[in-house]
């Protein structure tokens, strides 16, 4: 973790190609040791489709958190995006991580962006 924080500041001014969305310099535990209220109240939800159910975590990086609920496909909402671990699925590549409420009642949790409908996957979003 204390070299993601420390590697952040020279990434922040990366820009995501293709995405329009920049770079995250907030790293996931902040959100989750109780920042995400105030993201949540500064962010309004922005509606989005979700091709395929996934696991959220508690991160951004599926290969260190924990699987915390499951989101279903369909329609739901996103707060904000942060980037993290390079996430491979359903044909597609991203280090975008979605924060979001989950369907089994988590809030707070990250899901990747490859399970957005293509109609949906560049959509504009904040920085957590």
């Amino acid at each position: 973790m204390k070299q993601f924080k420390r590697g952040a500041a020279v990434l922040a001014s990366v820009v995501l190609a293709g995405t329009g969305l920049a770079l995250s310099t907030a790293p996931a535990s902040a959100a989750r040791a109780g920042t995400a209220p105030a993201v949540r109240a500064s962010h309004p939800k922005v509606d989005v489709y979700f091709a395929y159910s996934s696991w959220s975590h508690e991160s951004p990086d599926s290969k260190a958190s924990t699987h915390v609920g499951t989101l279903k496909a369909g329609k739901n909402y996103v707060y904000c995006f942060v980037n993290g671990e390079t996430y491979t699925d359903k044909g597609h590549t991203s280090t975008v991580w979605l924060m979001t409420d989950d369907d089994s009642g988590n809030t707070d949790v990250y899901v990747s962006r490859v399970y957005l409908t293509d109609g949906s996957y560049n959509v504009d979003l904040p920085r957590c």
